[in-house]
């Protein structure tokens, strides 16, 4: 590499021409707000066209300039060559409209007509966004469009509407967190990662629309809704942090896409907003979220899917959700992005949108990328976010009457990067050939993160970031070709104080996890330090509870204490004593709804999920509260006031003039009280079986034709004493008792419904409650602390030991010898079956050992392709092994874990597998090699089969392929042994990428599935299940449920995304080599059409097999339990087969889904 250097040929001229050019052609060009999954590289970008020129001679662009070829000029044309803006061919070969250009002599679209002015379809139509109409009837926003002679809204530069406050652009900080990032390979961020202290608000990106329902989603298969919750979770670390959910983005709206016409449809009718918006308002109070950002990218934008009457329904969709919103109890919040760009802009309704919104997030940045090469400003470098074109920008929002304070001026934790034509020319107007390479990190050609630019600048301290001041923007020229620019603290300080003199109502920041590990982004954009807020504990004041005003007891709950005689203190600095849990806050007299006393309890006993229930201000009777619990929860505290914590908030911060807000807490163990249990239907069978259930309750009022619902439980159930409570018709009792007099009773709700036990319902929209008493405390999670390992050492041989050619029959003991696990260094035996039954054998290439991997794995860097976690048990419970990911330090000693071995996860028996498919002409069934030593399945492939001649004679033959092909990797040797190919990547010493670290009992389970052999033989299990049953043996009990745990966890491992990635990787790598071997062999025709054939119906086979082995495990066990009702933890074991046998669907490869 070499640093920046002073330009050769500095283009003087050309940047003010090119700004220019871009004023004339109203652009700002395609927004990528949220550079969506990985960066997706940019469509082309939309201009306005720029209004025609009588003389050609001075327009012509400076030597070298490459805005547009001559063909693409929109202002000539003539015979063949029609105008590229759609304007007429006049007489003089010029561009326009009016008689002029579009009557006698026109050549061509002699029928257009202005966009604006006389000469438009309807004469006097004015620009959007009340742009300049020129007088050739053009819209823009520049001299050339608004000198004398514009036609209509001629102002030069608008000013802001006046009475937005100045100096406040950072009262309103707003980060968007990229949920993609938690899963990330690298610089992976989980919310609580995120600088915490210093946002106002969180915007979680993204949600997506269900096509089918317009309920909110995920915006893909990989991401889970835990990560809605963990999103508002971060408001235990500032009480004060509003956490959004931003719904759409640029893949939401890419073409092809089935999402694409979702929020038009939404939008185009009444019926579909209002569902749309009672559907938001669940989901914002299911998980807590404080309001709703719409992505919009973009309405009415024929290029991305738009309708003309995109723009009146966004309006009307943003009406439904703001009515939607105010009926809510919570104050929710609704925004909604727009670009910078006047193309895109122009289809917003910005003032009718803004009568309804807080505010709108202005994506001031992507205003240049590598997309410019398909514009009319042609492939020069630019700063994506000049200072000059966002004030540009924003001018067009002054023009419709926006306020300042109504606007968040976007930041970018990124920069946009290009790779520079000539080495030579590096400043912003210099021409460029594409993207620059891709980062370590976000692996996009176009884009380098925050912290990647400053890992450069770390790495290569000689280069010198050229700061240009008037576009307050850095740019950087490495590796000889190389140019980004970006923002940094010197030029975040510029744009906020444009910002702030402009009245800018607040900052937002795309993204703030892609900022580096010292918050340095963010520093530089407050203009300040900030350190990462302690997610250890949300609390900052020592109390004890000793002197508490009241003792308070529920379901998980019991002993928890409401400090209620203590001061009213912040939030933020409430606690609770040593070895107490602060579970919420009362308000109890306090002046301000940010202020509280600490509800506290024993930490073994703390309830999880708790929320104020009950609103002071329910549109009845002013103050009239009648806080419920709901189903599954357990009233610990009733309170006029009613707080926290908001995250679950449901009450308001009214204060109840007559009954009392609840305070309920998830019963933890609530799903196993009532399991087993249900009501009977309306229609049908309206009696509990005798045999197998009893009835605890029934319910009126709820059915058609007087019908009375029973609720039926197992005979066994822990229910007892159900009632219902609230007297009609108020219903204000109908909370469930923790003392019913001076009897504990601690009832857990189990139901609610207007009726109860009675014809006379409650008034007032209440319901009564079902409570019941639990009559036996709810077995412990039943705990496997082996594994078998443990009881079958031969299943997980360590490092030494070695593989056997064929594997040992199944019901010997279970436990094929093929794989001996992936510890073995040098290359391994295999041989498979052809046709004339005479084996072929082929031995892999040697592989790193385990502890060399260990070793190169802490390396400091990292060598590319090493592991950088391994993956083993978390938990000890028997229903789930709860597998996990731990990181492996980079640049320490830590010594390896025991039990992990090298794992491939493509395995080595792939290869040997496939042959035996393409050659046989037939997959493999899902049966042991005990029963099928080659493929046997009924299952046909449609590719030819191939010769055994090809396989036994060429396939492992040491000259087969020409010298010099492309190498596997670019540390492979000049592999010309067919077969060699396959084997490195598969993984090989000089070849690590495919590799990871797994426990060895989930590597053993894998390898006997990959050969459709058992986790455990039913020999086996019958041996310990007799143990189990008859001797009330433990060990037994631990050893026959231990493969099922384990092989959950497998299929844990295998849907990781780390290792998804590698696998997919590594079967593109072969097939790969399997297109190269078939280029320089005539008879290899059909390899690659048989890889893709095998593939994946072979490991869709494996899984099912596991599917089913399962199946049978389960119900082999659970039949002998269900006839020996007096085994030992009987009816443990039966919840954990059930916890298991509902994830087994689960057990799939990524593919699959």
């Amino acid at each position: 590499m070499r640093s920046s250097q002073v330009n050769r040929r500095q283009p003087g001229l050309l940047s003010i021409f090119i700004l220019l050019s871009f004023a004339l052609l109203g652009l700002c060009s395609h927004q990528n707000h949220h550079h969506q999954h990985i960066h997706r590289a940019l469509a082309n970008s939309r201009q306005h066209v720029s209004q025609p020129q009588v003389a050609r001679a001075d327009t012509s662009p400076p030597a070298g300039f490459a805005i547009a070829a001559v063909d693409d000029d929109p202002y000539t044309c003539g015979p063949g060559k029609p105008c590229s803006n759609g304007a007429c061919c006049g007489a003089s070969g010029n561009c326009g409209y009016g008689p002029v250009y579009c009557g006698s002599g026109c050549s061509s679209n002699c029928d257009a007509t202005a966009e604006c002015g006389q000469f438009a379809k309807v004469p006097g139509t004015t620009c959007p966004l009340n742009a300049c109409c020129s007088e050739f009837g053009f819209c823009g926003t520049t001299t050339d469009f608004c000198k004398p002679g514009c036609q209509s809204n001629c102002i030069l530069e608008p000013k802001p509407p006046g009475g937005s406050p100045t100096g406040a652009s950072m009262d309103r900080v707003i980060g968007y967190y990229e949920s993609w990032s938690y899963r990330s390979k690298c610089n992976q961020k989980s919310p609580t990662d995120l600088p915490l202290k210093e946002l106002t608000h969180l915007n979680y990106a993204f949600a997506f629309v269900d096509p089918n329902t317009y309920e909110l989603t995920t915006m893909d298969k990989e991401t889970t809704e835990d990560l809605w919750q963990l999103t508002v979770d971060t408001k235990k670390h500032n009480i004060n942090l509003k956490v959004f959910v931003a719904v759409g983005g640029w893949t939401f709206s890419d073409n092809g896409t089935v999402t694409q016409p979702l929020l038009g449809e939404i939008a185009r009718s009444q019926a579909n907003r209002q569902k749309f918006a009672a559907g938001v308002v669940r989901f914002l109070n299911k998980y807590g979220f404080d309001g709703l950002d719409i992505d919009w990218e973009y309405p009415g934008a024929p290029d991305r899917g738009g309708k003309p009457d995109d723009t009146a329904n966004f309006v009307l969709l943003m009406k439904s959700l703001r009515e939607a919103f105010d009926a809510s109890p919570r104050m929710l919040g609704l925004t909604f992005t727009i670009p910078s760009s006047f193309w895109y802009l122009r289809w917003f309704d910005m003032p009718g949108l803004l009568k309804y919104a807080d505010w709108t997030n202005l994506m001031s940045y992507d205003l240049h990328g590598s997309w410019d090469s398909s514009n009319p400003i042609g492939s020069i470098a630019q700063a994506h976010t000049n200072l000059t074109e966002i004030d540009l920008a924003t001018q067009l929002l002054w023009r419709v009457g926006v306020k300042p304070e109504q606007v968040t001026l976007g930041y970018g934790f990124y920069g946009r990067s290009f790779e520079l034509a000539d080495p030579e020319c590096t400043a912003p107007g210099c021409a460029f050939k594409g993207g620059a390479k891709e980062g370590p990190c976000s692996k996009t050609s176009g884009v380098l993160m925050y912290y990647e630019i400053q890992a450069i600048l770390k790495q290569l301290p000689n280069l010198k970031p050229v700061f240009d001041k008037k576009a307050a923007v850095k740019y950087l020229t490495f590796d000889n070709n190389q140019w980004v620019s970006y923002d940094d603290a010197e030029t975040f300080k510029i744009k906020k104080e444009w910002a702030n003199n402009k009245g800018i109502g607040g900052s937002m920041i795309w993204a703030v996890d892609t900022d580096d590990d010292k918050f340095s982004a963010m520093s530089g954009l407050l203009g300040r330090s900030v350190s990462h807020v302690d997610t250890k504990t949300v609390v900052a004041l020592k109390q004890t509870s000793e002197n508490v005003a009241s003792s308070l007891q529920g379901e998980n709950g019991q002993g928890c204490k409401a400090l209620t005689n203590l001061a009213c203190r912040p939030v933020a600095e409430l606690s609770c004593g040593t070895g107490e849990t602060m579970i919420g806050w009362d308000r109890d007299g306090c002046k301000s709804d940010k202020q509280g006393k600490p509800i506290c309890c024993p930490g073994d006993k703390a309830p999880k999920k708790c929320t104020w229930r009950g609103s002071g201000n329910d549109g009845g009777v002013w103050g009239d509260c009648n806080g419920q619990c709901h189903a599954g929860e357990s009233r610990v505290l009733s309170s006029r006031w009613g707080g926290g914590p908001e995250k679950d908030r449901e009450s308001d911060p009214y204060v109840c003039a007559r009954g009392k807000k609840v305070f309920c807490c998830e019963a933890g163990d609530y799903k196993n009280v009532v399991s087993g249990c249900r009501w009977t239907p309306c229609l049908g069978p309206n009696s509990c079986d005798p045999n197998t259930e009893i009835e605890v309750a029934s319910k009126k009022g709820s059915c058609p034709m007087s019908a009375v619902p029973k609720y039926c439980c197992p005979r066994n159930t822990a229910l007892h004493d159900c009632k219902w409570r609230g007297t009609s018709p108020d219903c204000v009792d109908a909370n469930c008792l923790m003392k019913d007099g001076d009897k504990e009773v601690n009832e857990v709700q189990v139901d609610k419904q207007s009726g109860g036990d009675s014809w006379n319902l409650c008034s007032w929209d209440r319901e009564k409650a079902l409570c019941c008493q639990v009559s036996k405390p709810l077995p412990k999670p039943l705990t496997c602390p082996m594994t078998t390992c443990e009881f079958e050492p031969s299943a997980c041989l360590d490092d030494a030991s070695r593989p056997l050619e064929n594997p040992a029959p199944e019901e010997s003991g279970g436990h094929d010898e093929l794989r001996k696990l992936e510890e073995r260094g040098g290359g391994r035996p295999f041989s498979w079956i052809p046709k004339s039954l005479v084996p072929i054998r082929m031995r892999s290439l040697r592989y790193v050992e385990r502890p060399r991997l260990w070793e190169v794995a802490q390396q400091e860097p990292r060598p590319s392709g090493a592991p950088d976690r391994w993956f083993g048990r978390h938990s000890e419970r028997c229903e789930n092994t709860q597998l996990e990911s731990r990181p492996i330090e980079e640049g320490e000693d830590h010594t390896m874990p025991e039990g992990i071995q090298v794992e491939h996860a493509v395995p080595l028996v792939t290869h040997p597998r496939f042959a035996a498919v393409a050659h046989w002409g037939r997959h493999w069934a899902p049966s042991g090699p005990q029963t099928q030593r080659y493929p046997q399945s009924t299952a046909m492939t449609r590719t030819p089969a191939m010769s055994e001649d090809f396989w036994r004679n060429v396939w492992n033959a040491a000259d087969a392929l020409p010298a010099g092909l492309p190498r596997v990797t670019p540390d492979s040797a000049d592999l010309r042994r067919p077969a060699d190919r396959i084997w490195e990547a598969l993984g090989a010493n000089q070849h690590i990428a495919p590799f990871t670290f797994l426990e060895a009992v989930f590597n053993g389970h894998k390898g006997r599935l990959e050969m459709f052999n058992r986790p455990q033989a039913p020999a086996v299990l019958r041996t310990h299940l007799n143990n189990a049953v008859n001797g009330n043996n433990m060990t037994a009990v631990n050893a026959m449920l231990a493969p099922l745990r384990e092989t959950r966890g497998l299929f844990q491992y295998l849907r990781d995304d780390t290792v998804m990635t590698i696998m997919d990787n590594t079967a593109s790598s072969i097939r790969t080599q399997l297109q190269i071997i078939e280029r320089n062999r005539v008879d290899a025709a059909g390899l690659t059409a048989h890889w893709d054939e095998f593939y994946g119906h072979y490991y869709a086979q494996v899984s099912m097999f596991a599917r089913d082995w399962a199946a049978e495990h389960i119900n082999t066990i659970r039949t002998r339990y269900n006839a020996n009702p007096l085994a030992t933890d009987h009816d443990e074991v039966l919840k954990v087969l059930k916890d298991i046998e509902d994830d087994v669907k689960n057990w799939k490869y990524g593919f699959e889904d």
